[in-house]
């Protein structure tokens, strides 16, 4: 709790107070996810993920990078509870995407926060269906956010979170209470960014949200979501246009990545 959020409060461009206020905790939350992109360059290139919040800190900013959701739920965390916060960090099984019947496991970092008698869900890192804004801790009510409505069902002892896609709501993850630790998400972490069965390891994965839609990449195929609906997309024939796309669309940096351009090579080999 002793290292110094200014830097980070800058790189987000936050000018405002530092305290524990719902009006806070809403514009830190656009502020992050719209600065710091979702991307998981280090587990597709066997580098590996530090949870180190100076360390985090420091790929953020002065490397120029993002990051899954243990970094940036991780860095979020650390940054709210400086400023006052009470904050949980939880677990949730992933269902986007997962087969009915199979059963995921807990895979993903989610924040529960406290402010004004209120609890609300606060995650920065799930990719391109990222919350852009906290939501409520209550069920069966439709929340917006800048990026389209959000739910939270309840499903037994637990919640699952939904989003709206193309008139459809969609299960995102479930998740209940049980508060997890630095020590929980370190084995979680391990095993996301170093198994080789992790969808992080054999995938190009990134994600931005943007003030009229959101970016996002997955391999060669790069798309933008605009808030209406349209969408639009771009295969990537080469690593050239791969580079550019990271560094202008997602604003990652990618001249300090070892082995990058080789990684991309093959993948378009493949």
């Amino acid at each position: 709790m002793d290292t110094d959020i200014s830097a980070y409060l800058e790189h987000i461009q936050y000018h405002g107070q530092r305290q524990a206020s719902l009006k806070v905790l809403h514009e830190l939350h656009i502020k992050h996810t719209q600065a710091i992109p979702f991307e998981a360059l280090s587990p597709f290139t066997g580098l590996t993920v530090s949870l180190d919040i100076d360390a985090l800190l420091d790929k953020f900013i002065k490397q120029k990078r993002g990051g899954y959701c243990y970094e940036h739920n991780s860095v979020f965390q650390h940054v709210l509870r400086n400023m006052g916060f009470t904050v949980d960090g939880l677990a949730a099984r992933v269902r986007l995407n997962a087969e009915d019947g199979v059963l995921t496991p807990r895979s993903h970092m989610l924040l529960l926060v406290e402010v004004e008698g209120e609890q609300f869900i606060a995650d920065t890192g799930f990719g391109g269906l990222t919350l852009t804004a906290p939501i409520r801790f209550m069920t069966d009510i439709v929340q917006d956010t800048p990026h389209g409505p959000y739910r939270l069902l309840g499903r037994g002892d637990a919640y699952c979170l939904q989003t709206k896609t193309r008139g459809e709501w969609q299960d995102l993850y479930i998740f209940d209470l049980m508060r997890h630790y630095p020590p929980d998400y370190e084995v979680f972490n391990w095993y996301t960014s170093t198994h080789p069965s992790s969808h992080f390891v054999n995938n190009l994965i990134a994600a931005r949200p943007a003030p009229k839609g959101r970016h996002a990449l997955l391999n060669r195929q790069y798309s933008f979501y605009h808030l209406e609906g349209r969408v639009e997309k771009k295969p990537l024939d080469s690593v050239e246009d791969i580079i550019d796309v990271l560094e202008n669309e997602f604003r990652i940096s990618t001249s300090g990545i070892p082995n990058l351009n080789d990684r991309l090579a093959a993948m378009i080999a493949a």
